[in-house]
């Protein structure tokens, strides 16, 4: 065998060893965004973002086994690009963050494969209030950066009623129906890194 086969073998060696290998990886917030919508007035919906929010995970691609899955979000780092409202979305009307501080995802039962929308089962933790939830998550593949850093793509969405979480404020309209709708549809999408 000549060099160059030697070198080629040992390449797709090491190839096959990483990518048979579980790793920990945690949310590349560079690259991700935690966003929300819920209706106003009835008829549009006014989106939102966390800023702020770390996760973790450890996968293996060839298995799909997507393992210790939490992610945490501070939930003083809402934004709807209105100060007024922000405001109150962190008093006790809503998110009450001087009680409780973060928002959180722990993952309870999850697999996941490249291409298809998979089910993810886990608990979600809003104002105290620990509710069972299903992410529908779409995992994109992996590829490596000019640095030789592997990434991981993903978007997860789901939909929850936040009076069940204690978030219960509104108003009622004279023409009918709430200020507020109840029903929150909650999106993350983004890329994923290994754990350093």
């Amino acid at each position: 065998m000549n060099k160059k086969n030697i070198l080629l073998a040992l390449l797709l060696g090491a190839f096959a060893f990483t990518s048979a290998q579980a790793g920990n990886f945690k949310l590349d917030n560079a690259h991700t965004s935690v966003g929300f919508k819920v209706k106003h007035l009835a008829i549009s919906n006014v989106p939102g973002t966390f800023k702020e929010y770390n996760g973790k995970f450890t996968f293996d691609e060839k298995t799909n086994s997507l393992t210790g899955l939490e992610v945490t979000i501070q939930a003083a780092s809402v934004s709807t690009n209105d100060a007024d409202r922000d405001k109150h979305l962190k008093a006790k009307d809503f998110f009450d963050v001087s009680e409780f501080s973060t928002i959180t995802f722990k993952a309870t039962k999850a697999s996941v494969k490249k291409g298809s929308v998979s089910k993810v089962t886990g608990e979600l933790t809003i104002k105290g209030v620990t509710k069972p939830i299903v992410l529908d998550v779409k995992y994109g593949g992996s590829a490596k950066d000019p640095w030789g850093n592997t990434h991981l793509a993903f978007e997860a969405e789901t939909k929850i009623n936040r009076k069940d979480f204690g978030l219960t404020w509104n108003k009622t309209l004279e023409t009918g129906g709430v200020l507020v709708g109840e029903e929150v549809s909650i999106r993350i999408e983004g890329e994923a890194v290994p754990e350093q």
